[in-house]
């Protein structure tokens, strides 16, 4: 009974939101486009609160009519080559992805030497510090397994070179935690980052809260993935996106007083939790990429 009565108020609401998935497609797309404009320039007047509205009114559109929007962004894809291919095989898809990857923590790196000689911030180097070693990482993983691709490795000889990038990962992971260590120092004890404003502060808190979910659902989704690199990058976005929440935390701390001690407990309990987790994860890989390393080793010597 609350099943049918849910149904027609979902029939009621799509009849008058949109009629076909393109109107809603369009609808939607508007609507993220015009999110964070809002969100930077927010101000209470009559444009920004009609914004608001179309807003609301593109989730709802989203919402009801989420599985026409899926098909038919399907159906766009598989009419555009790179997209098609990428849609059809995961391989190619991932790599695609590790590339995109790469060239995102170049852009970061730019975006924060700048900073750091624009306001004279020694806490935006160490942020660039941060996205030059992932940066490294991420290009030498991309290295390495279009070197594997190249070269036509396959089977048990494939899985040996790739957990050994997975063993490498883990402990550039452990290097990564160096920076991740020194930058919740330089957080706690001697405040040094800059006061975002509040309109910027929900802009980077929508970039980290989607970059920690996606993290950590694409790291235990492909933690068991053959291809032993593509879990490692998951690893390592996982750890980005925990790193991105920290530095999320600090930001809006920073709206506080500078004595004040909340935000000195707070920056200094979450440095020690991210610090550790980072480097539980590190020594895992590790442990795990050199048991499985070993058993190959000694399945080798006993053939011989």
């Amino acid at each position: 009974m609350i099943k049918n009565k849910y149904n027609k108020v979902k029939d009621i609401l799509r009849k008058i939101t949109v009629i076909s998935a393109l109107p809603a497609l369009m609808i939607a797309t508007a609507a993220v486009l015009l999110l964070p404009v809002v969100i930077m320039t927010f101000q209470l007047d009559i444009k920004h609160l009609l914004a608001v509205v179309y807003i609301l009114y593109g989730i709802q559109v989203t919402y009801i009519n989420r599985w026409e929007i899926w098909a038919k962004l399907k159906e766009i894809g598989h009419r555009i080559p790179l997209i098609d291919r990428m849609m059809r095989e995961k391989n190619f898809r991932f790599r695609v992805f590790l590339y995109w990857s790469t060239f995102i923590s170049f852009l970061m790196l730019v975006f924060y030497v700048w900073a750091g000689y624009a306001y004279g911030s020694f806490w935006f180097f160490a942020l660039a510090g941060y996205n030059f070693v992932v940066m490294m990482i991420r290009m030498i993983m991309s290295r390495r397994d279009f070197y594997y691709k190249r070269k036509g490795y396959k089977g048990q000889r494939l899985y040996k070179r790739q957990m050994r990038t997975y063993r490498w990962v883990g402990m550039s992971i452990l290097f990564l935690n160096i920076f991740i260590g020194g930058m919740a120092l330089l957080m706690t004890f001697e405040n040094q980052y800059f006061p975002y404003h509040p309109a910027l502060i929900m802009s980077i808190a929508l970039f980290a809260i989607y970059r920690f979910v996606t993290g950590f659902i694409n790291a235990r989704k492909y933690q068991g993935d053959k291809n032993k690199i593509f879990s490692a990058a998951k690893v390592l976005d996982m750890i980005i996106g925990i790193m991105a929440m920290y530095t999320l935390q600090t930001t809006m701390l920073s709206l506080l007083p500078d004595d004040n001690s909340f935000r000195f407990y707070a920056n200094l309990i979450v440095g020690i939790i991210v610090f550790f987790y980072s480097l539980v994860i590190g020594v895992r890989m590790i442990v795990h990429a050199s048991h499985e390393l070993y058993l190959i080793k000694k399945a080798d010597a006993s053939e011989n």
